[in-house]
């Protein structure tokens, strides 16, 4: 993590931690309950935490497969899952070094800089850009879509959200910047770990993408 990000981090759960566990601690049962229903369309939960995982196994096939990036075909079979069209740039040289350097900087820590670069591409929005990185480490990262950033509409302090919500293809949602939506990215990801810990302490055992599941169904 850069030393800006740390600061930054600091200075956020410093402001918030108490809002946020304060949150979580009132839609326990409902984060629980949409962990445990976790579902699209007409098929199981079951099904769907199986297809889930089978896009996470592939991207991480990938990954290793290509020197930490991730080919063409298995970015457009995680877009493809998520309910969206093909990855816009559709050069498959370009996608491979375009993710590897994307990853590497998500792995170096630098989420807002691994962020950035995919968002810098046309046609690209945080919710797709968050499917490809969120899921090629769902114990530290998560998707931000619409529906996470409905679930959080009620996440306030002073009257003012601490989490921007994206727009989807059937609702209304927030208007930023690339640079905005990367550093909302960082500020979903410190809130759901906060989300994760309190839940943790009282018996369960989720990491960072359980927590956005659950927001997930929350956010329906």
């Amino acid at each position: 993590m850069t030393p800006t990000s740390i600061n930054e981090k600091a200075l956020f759960l410093n402001n918030y931690r108490d809002v946020i566990i304060d949150w979580a601690n009132k839609n326990e049962e409902l984060l629980v309950d949409g962990r445990k229903r976790y579902s699209w369309g007409d098929d199981t939960p079951t099904k769907c935490t199986m297809k889930r995982a089978e896009i996470i196994e592939r991207l991480y096939v990938s990954k290793e497969r290509n020197s930490g990036g991730i080919d063409l075909k298995t970015v457009n079979d995680v877009l493809r899952w998520g309910g969206f069209p093909s990855f816009p740039l559709d050069d498959p040289k370009e996608v491979l070094e375009l993710t590897r350097d994307s990853l590497r900087l998500l792995d170096s820590g630098d989420t807002y800089g691994a962020t950035i670069k995919l968002l810098r591409i046309p046609y690209v929005g945080i919710a797709t850009a968050t499917k490809i990185l969120g899921l090629t480490d769902p114990e530290r990262f998560c998707i931000y879509d619409s529906r996470v950033g409905t679930a959080l509409r009620t996440l306030q302090k002073d009257g003012r959200r601490l989490i921007l919500c994206p727009p989807g293809r059937s609702r209304g949602g927030d208007s930023a910047s690339d640079s905005q939506w990367a550093r909302n990215y960082e500020r979903l990801i410190w809130t759901l770990e906060v989300i994760r810990d309190q839940l943790n302490s009282k018996g369960y055992s989720y990491i960072i993408s359980d927590i956005e599941m659950g927001l997930f169904m929350m956010g329906k």
